[in-house]
């Protein structure tokens, strides 16, 4: 119990790193009062130059790879089987998501984090998360609209890890994991992909 606890401090507290906003700060401005106020390596880049919103998208990633990678070593290191240590890992990635669009840092604000989320599989179930993102490109391509996209892969996600889970051999228990693991992390980001007010002026 003392492992997840302490996994989970560490994935919210890895989440909570406001990368885009501190990315803004060099530029002078403020993520939240800039574009969509979204803050997203998308909005980074739009706004504030494509180099910030690639380093803004590496590091949102490395965040949730991170936490996962963390977890898993902190539920080796204690011993736990390998479906303990599997829980264990998806609880931090779900709290580093979690502190990415709740983060203290700023003030309980944050982004919709689907970079997060993929780089909370990378550690776990890699093909997964790159499915994920394969099937977010085609329907960005597909219909032009990226916030449909989004919402469209989000609903498809804890299937499609799942799918590829049991594709590439593995038993039926751990698809179901990492179906029931990932279902947090949309509910998340759905809620982040709300329509917003506009941000204020200034």
């Amino acid at each position: 119990m003392l492992t997840l606890f302490a996994a989970v401090a560490v994935g919210y507290m890895l989440g909570a790193i406001p990368s885009a906003e501190w990315a803004a700060r060099l530029k002078g401005r403020r993520i939240f009062e800039i574009g969509s106020g979204n803050m997203g390596a998308m909005n980074t880049a739009r706004n504030l130059g494509f180099a910030l919103g690639v380093a803004v998208l590496v590091a949102d990633v490395a965040k949730g790879a991170a936490a996962t990678a963390a977890a898993l070593a902190m539920a080796s290191v204690t011993g736990l089987a390998p479906e303990g240590r599997l829980a264990v890992a998806l609880a931090a990635g779900i709290a580093a998501v979690v502190g990415h669009a709740w983060s203290v840092v700023v003030g309980w604000r944050g982004g919709k984090g689907l970079a997060t989320i993929l780089g909370v599989s990378l550690p776990l179930y890699p093909l997964g998360g790159l499915a994920g993102l394969g099937l977010l490109v085609a329907l960005v391509l597909l219909t032009r609209r990226a916030h449909l996209a989004a919402v469209l892969t989000l609903l498809a996600y804890p299937w499609l890890t799942a799918l590829v889970a049991l594709r590439t051999g593995e038993p039926i228990e751990t698809a179901f994991a990492l179906f029931t693991g990932t279902l947090p992390l949309v509910v998340v980001s759905l809620l982040k992909h709300r329509p917003q007010r506009a941000p204020a002026a200034g």
